[in-house]
């Protein structure tokens, strides 16, 4: 599999197919594995480019500070697609890969024609208390030192009707870097994006699974502030959306890649 040297690492990644460039960036801890079925769906009408994130996968060692984790793989992934000429492409990103998306708009926009936010945030800034209450699990990064047995028993629970998705956050829980994977959790428990969003002109769809409302919740707030957005709730499906509904968020990413670019915003 190939390895590229970027900015003093090395970050592992994988092209197949050629055509528009279509662009995925994995969850917190997971891999380019965990897009698999988008791979093999959309390598026969599309250039696809996965990459583990530095700190993720087979990538190197993610050394950079907590305040510049997120802007570090950013840079990164553009070091890369210069690499492989890539000029434009459709960004998409589950979950924190969708959190690196927005940021990597907004530092490179000239790069993005299009993108996709799935299962994902654009604040962790809580906007009342109820969701406040409901976010708390999400800051609390000592969980991630939990014992791997314990981790893996709570995933088979949450994940038990989508077995897609279940073997790949197994995967993730027992290979995932944890003092890596922590400095990220601790990265994004410190954004807000709410502002800048706004002025991110291009074609962007918003997806998010229905088994959660702090999840609706969170994906609603960014398809609102999105000048030129579309919204999508998939049914039965939780954070990725991309394995527990693998054919729904296939339909749905390959009919608005479809879409005239220049569609009048909504």
């Amino acid at each position: 599999m190939p390895k590229a040297r970027v900015n003093q690492t090395t970050i592992h990644y994988e092209v197949e197919g050629e055509g528009e460039p279509l662009v995925f960036i994995h969850g917190l801890g997971a891999s380019l594995s965990m897009y698999h079925p988008q791979v093999e769906y959309f390598k026969h009408k599309n250039k696809v480019i996965t990459m583990d994130l530095r700190g993720n996968g087979e990538s190197g060692e993610l050394t950079a500070k907590v305040s510049d984790v997120l802007a570090k793989q950013c840079e990164d992934l553009k070091t890369l697609l210069d690499q492989l000429e890539v000029n434009s492409a459709t960004f998409v990103g589950v979950s924190y890969g969708g959190v690196i998306c927005q940021l990597f708009t907004k530092l490179y926009p000239d790069t993005v024609k299009k993108l996709v936010i799935v299962d994902s945030f654009c604040t962790t800034k809580p906007t009342n208390l109820k969701m406040l209450g409901m976010m708390i699990g999400a800051y609390m990064v000592v969980a991630y030192y939990l014992p791997t047995k314990f981790l893996i028993n709570s995933i088979r629970s949450t994940y038990a009707k989508w077995p897609l998705a279940l073997e790949e956050m197994e995967k993730v829980v027992t290979n995932m870097r944890k003092k890596e994977v922590v400095k990220q959790r601790l990265a994004i428990n410190k954004i807000d994006y709410t502002d800048f969003i706004t002025e991110l002109h291009m074609p962007s769809l918003v997806l998010v699974g229905n088994q959660t409302k702090i999840g609706i919740e969170m994906s609603r707030q960014i398809a609102e502030r999105l000048p030129n957005c579309k919204f999508e709730i998939i049914e039965n499906s939780f954070d990725p959306s991309n394995l527990c509904q693998p054919d729904t968020f296939n339909r749905l990413l390959n009919n608005f890649m479809k879409e005239d670019s220049n569609r009048a915003s909504v």
